[in-house]
């Protein structure tokens, strides 16, 4: 594969989407092992140092991906609330869904980077990471007040805690895969979607009724 230098700001961009679509396949592909640099560099077709360019390391760049998914699904949901005159929380969760099942990559890498953030990531990229990912919220939740006027940005997180406390719950390994042989009673990923929806209508639902004015006696 022939190596092209990056000479201005829009090849290195282009680079760096190229990269972070490499890595992103070959973390499909080996999800229960690790991703090396050497083996992005590999698949990219640059050269080791040409990576660490772009990313200090494996922690770095796969920060940068979630980063991009999540940026990805803000910017869908945007533009979604932009173009109807009316969402309700069943135009929510069909985004939710619709973005996790296009994006299958985006859960597995996310409980991963959670546990990346905490240990291996310097406090200062950290740091930078959640204030972009906050500035990004904030735009979010402004948009989609237009349509549920009480929401929040506190709302908005308790959704992603569930959506990826339930994957991690549900999701297929091993041991679940042999209980679930042994006596049927373990749910896994088929099951997700449902029980996500049920969820996150509770969760919703719930949070608006709250903040709903109680009617007086005799009302």
């Amino acid at each position: 594969m022939s190596r092209i230098r990056a000479i201005n700001e829009k090849d290195k961009y282009q680079k760096r989407e190229a990269i972070l679509d490499t890595a992103e396949q070959l973390w499909l592909e080996n999800q229960h092992s690790v991703v090396s640099m050497d083996a992005v560099a590999r698949a990219a077709g640059v050269a080791k140092g040409t990576l660490y360019l772009y990313f200090p390391g494996k922690e770095e760049l796969f920060l940068a991906l979630h980063e991009r998914h999540v940026s990805e699904f803000f910017s869908r949901v945007v533009y979604y609330a932009g173009r109807v005159s009316s969402m309700d929380t069943d135009d929510m969760i069909y985004l939710v869904q619709g973005f996790i099942k296009d994006t299958p990559a985006f859960l597995p890498l996310a409980s991963h980077t959670h546990g990346i953030m905490e240990r291996q990531i310097p406090v200062e990229a950290g740091l930078a990471f959640q204030e972009r990912i906050d500035r990004q919220l904030l735009e979010v939740v402004r948009a989609l007040q237009v349509h549920f006027p009480l929401l929040t940005a506190a709302l908005m997180l308790q959704s992603y805690a569930l959506l990826l406390g339930l994957w991690q719950l549900l999701r297929p390994t091993p041991v679940k895969i042999k209980l679930r042989e042994q006596d049927g009673k373990m749910v896994c990923t088929e099951d997700y979607f449902e029980m996500l929806d049920t969820a996150l209508q509770a969760l919703w639902c719930g949070a608006f009724a709250q903040e709903a004015p109680s009617p007086g006696i005799g009302s």
